[in-house]
């Protein structure tokens, strides 16, 4: 009799044990083994707290900013090796397809740690839920000093009781801790340069995206065409100022002074970069459908993702002609 309640209590342990496992599992994917988790200390706490807030705000820099300052340097160091590497094949394949095809090498050669994931972020997607507060449920070592970080987060209260287990894997920072560089952001990465269409890419989709998949779109007019193709033999042959001042919409000279004008030609006619950067914007263009507004008199090109410092480009028609509009 007492070998039965033995085995009977030593198989009660191992169910617990089990479904503790289980149900940590389901939360946060991993499961805790037994033995091995610690309780969570204030600073990971914090640290865990802090990376969770950033990935919650949608800023990208803030989540860079509570990621170790190490592996931040290290994505960055292996992505510009592989881009200095394709560079050597006149080849731009995982430049377009981490930056988008207007961004530039030099340019992203002269992005910080910090700026490079930032720019990186517009083609990454964590799932993030605002806290006011969280406890830590268990510390699991991990490899390289890393710790995994179990915490039960408390949102604010106008969203409701309902708290939310969220799972960082934590490194140590001096005396302090910080989030490793996710191993979800960098299994997208790895996606996005082998140009892979991982489970992120087809569920996430950004705002700005979004907003404009809502709105159908049509092949460009005539006038459009002739207007993007005469646009960009006028910035080829280094023509700045029969740009702005033919092709630009008579509603844009309107509200433009004469001497902002006069800077806007001289920058792109002094500085190559911003010469590219045009020209660019109109190689994109040309391969896209615009969508139509005000009865077909606006023409707008969502540029989401292409590597351009703005996001939109807007043509208008004037008496039966079109311009580019800003």
């Amino acid at each position: 009799m007492r070998q039965v309640l033995r085995v009977r209590r030593v198989r009660a342990g191992r169910v617990r044990a089990w479904a503790l496992g289980l149900a940590l599992g389901s939360a946060c994917g991993v499961a805790l083994a037994a033995g091995n988790a610690t309780s969570v200390g204030y600073a990971q706490k914090n640290a865990a707290l802090e990376f969770l807030q950033a990935v919650a705000s949608g800023d990208p820099e803030q989540v860079a900013l509570s990621i170790h300052p190490d592996d931040l340097r290290a994505l960055r160091l292996r992505i510009l090796n592989l881009l200095h590497d394709e560079a050597k094949r006149n080849d731009s394949t995982v430049r377009n397809r981490l930056f988008g095809p207007a961004k530039q090498l030099d340019e992203i050669e002269r992005l910080t740690d910090t700026g490079f994931y930032a720019t990186l972020a517009d083609r990454l997607y964590l799932p993030g839920r605002e806290f006011d507060s969280a406890e830590g449920i268990a510390a699991v070592p991990d490899k390289d000093g890393k710790v995994d970080v179990l915490i039960r987060g408390r949102q604010p209260r106008d969203r409701g009781k309902v708290q939310v287990t969220g799972l960082v894997t934590l490194k140590p920072f001096g005396k302090d801790w910080k989030a490793a560089l996710p191993s979800e952001i960098e299994a997208q990465i790895d996606d996005l340069i082998e140009g892979r269409h991982g489970a992120a890419a087809v569920t996430r989709t950004p705002a700005a995206v979004r907003g404009s998949a809502a709105r159908s779109t049509a092949p460009a007019q005539p006038g459009i065409v002739e207007l993007l193709a005469t646009s960009e033999k006028l910035l080829s042959d280094g023509k700045c100022d029969e740009y702005y001042n033919k092709q630009m919409s008579p509603n844009f000279r309107r509200v433009t002074g004469k001497k902002a004008i006069a800077a806007l030609v001289a920058s792109c006619q002094n500085s190559m970069g911003t010469r590219q950067m045009l020209l660019a914007t109109l190689h994109i263009v040309r391969g896209l459908d615009p969508h139509y507004e005000y009865e077909g008199q606006r023409a707008t090109y969502d540029l989401t993702g292409q590597g351009l410092p703005y996001d939109h480009f807007v043509l208008e028609q004037v008496d039966k002609r079109w311009y580019v509009a800003e």
